[in-house]
């Protein structure tokens, strides 16, 4: 089946999109044609993949990632992005750039490219267009660590509830565990050492 809205998908000629995928660059195309204020930022945008990730056992959220080279487009455009992809899906919408972890560890390899590095970017593209305040790292008596993200007080209308939605993306994407909140007071953004 070959619509208009195809062309809004990128995959290699052996995997087909899914059904996710296809009613996500339909919403994408319906927007580029209808939205005269969307439609330059949506010329030549595609996704790469769409995936339902479990927030809880009644809820979902979408996934939607997309070539590293139109993050400034999205960037521009994402809250009317998400919100209308919420709208027409009724599931809460998250946009991650798509990137690569270098395997090689050598000197000459991009910093951009560690685990560490491209774990951090995923963690502002979730959260994106919020602002992080302040990031917590805590160390379990069994080893493992656990990454605390306050976000800034100013956003929790608009990010309130959508956190589990972030914490289920990210943890699909990375494999670790995060918990949000809100940074309530200013004085508390500052840490000295």
């Amino acid at each position: 089946m070959s619509t208009p809205a195809m062309k809004k998908i990128r995959k290699s000629h052996r995997s087909e999109a899914t059904e996710l995928e296809m009613q996500v660059a339909q919403v994408l195309y319906d927007l580029e044609q209808n939205s005269k204020n969307l439609k330059t930022s949506l010329t030549g945008f595609v996704i790469n993949h769409a995936r339902e990730v479990e927030v809880t056992p009644t809820k979902s959220c979408v996934l939607v990632q997309y070539p590293l080279r139109f993050m400034r487009k999205v960037h521009k455009v994402q809250k009317a992005l998400v919100a209308e992809l919420e709208k027409k899906l009724h599931k809460n919408a998250v946009f991650v750039a798509q990137r690569k972890i270098s395997v090689n560890r050598s000197a000459t390899s991009q910093r951009s490219r560690t685990m560490k590095a491209v774990h951090e970017a995923y963690l502002d593209d979730i959260c994106y267009p919020s602002e992080i305040c302040s990031k917590r790292v805590r160390q379990l008596t069994d080893g493992s660590k656990h990454l605390k993200v306050f976000l800034d007080q100013k956003e929790k209308e608009r990010a309130g509830g959508k956190l589990d939605s972030f914490v289920a993306a990210y943890n699909k994407l990375t494999g670790r565990s995060v918990s949000f909140g809100f940074m309530s007071s200013a004085a508390l953004q500052q840490v000295s050492v």
